[in-house]
């Protein structure tokens, strides 16, 4: 991707929202089945539910509860807790590899012989947070695949919550 494209891209997802196309496939996919299709396990699996999938336009939709009582709001930040923008792009970048799964398997389904995806987020470009994530807040993540093969993958990716968007970024992966 050259670098006005990817310009162009950065400053669409500041403030467009990745809508999931016509057709996508409802699905809803809870923590056992996610944990057979990526590797994080808890507490740091960071995707609660799976709820759309398209895989020909390589599009998903995913959420997270925010939990209250998660032991980071002790340090960030005391008296006025923000779940940390690291933790928001990690959960995009668990979505990015449920997506992964399911283009790189051709299906919506996940059975009990499905495998994890390996892969390993190699770069995070210009990752940006409009509105602050509170305890309590439901994340919507969506991802779209840009470009993916064997080797690597780009994905550009949204956290929502109340259908605004409150952090973005673009992901690229390494499959090993």
């Amino acid at each position: 991707m050259n670098t006005e494209a990817k310009e162009i891209l950065i400053n669409s997802l500041k403030r467009d929202k990745i809508e999931m196309p016509l057709g996508a496939a409802s699905v809803s996919y809870g923590l056992p089945d996610i944990q057979k299709i990526i590797p994080h396990r808890n507490p740091f699996v960071l995707v609660s539910t799976i709820h759309a999938i398209h895989i020909e336009q390589a599009c998903i939709e995913v959420s997270y509860l925010v939990n209250p009582k998660d032991p980071v709001f002790a340090g960030h930040f005391p008296g006025m807790p923000v779940f940390p923008g690291v933790f928001q792009i990690e959960s995009m970048g668990q979505a990015g590899l449920c997506l992964s799964y399911f283009i790189k398997n051709k299906t919506t389904q996940i059975n009990e012989k499905s495998k994890p995806v390996q892969g390993l987020f190699t770069r995070v470009h210009n990752a940006g947070f409009n509105k602050a994530v509170k305890p309590g807040d439901v994340l919507t993540i969506r991802v779209k695949s840009i470009e993916d093969d064997d080797f690597m993958g780009v994905m550009q990716a949204q956290a929502l919550v109340n259908n605004e968007i409150y952090s973005h970024s673009i992901l690229e992966v390494y499959y090993p």
